[in-house]
């Protein structure tokens, strides 16, 4: 099972590939409060999350999330996001540094979009060439990603095509 939140569905909507989530994940949910967050009228990507979501179980958030997000100085969806994944020891998938300190400060695992690329290309659901080119495609979009890293996942990605 995983939990989601926006800042990876976002940027995997920009470039239609809500469906690696899918792929890596049988179990697939978030919180009433990201679903609020990524559907909005107007925005690109909402089809898609709209029809993505439909295939996800959204949960209300948990009692503590405006507790915690008042305690660590987050939005009350990334707060709700870390206690549903907290609450059964889920995967958060992410890409957001701030929430993902937090999420780890409650024992969170926490994957990166680029996390669940590699991952998808380790168990065969993308080539090394396809997995690069959806990077490429986020960073063209907007996601935002450090240029460090964005070396280090085409290093990876080109191991992984050996």
């Amino acid at each position: 099972m995983v939990v989601v939140d926006s800042s990876a569905l976002i940027p995997l909507a920009w470039v239609g590939h809500l469906d690696l989530i899918g792929s890596a994940f049988e179990d697939v949910r978030t919180t009433k409060p990201v679903q609020d967050e990524v559907l909005t009228e107007g925005k690109r990507g909402t089809a898609a999350l709209d029809d993505f979501l439909e295939t996800v179980a959204v949960h209300e958030p948990p009692d503590a999330a405006d507790n915690v997000a008042s305690l660590e100085g987050i939005a009350v969806a990334d707060a709700s996001v870390i206690l549903l994944a907290e609450d059964d020891e889920e995967i958060l998938i992410a890409n957001d540094k701030g929430l993902i300190e937090v999420a780890r400060s409650h024992g969170v695992e926490c994957w990166w979009v680029t996390t669940l690329l590699l991952h998808c290309t380790k168990n065969g659901e993308l080539t090394a060439s396809e997995a690069t080119d959806v990077l490429y495609e986020l960073v063209d979009e907007g996601m935002n990603l450090h240029p460090k890293v964005y070396a280090q996942v085409q290093r990876k990605l080109r191991e992984l095509g050996d």
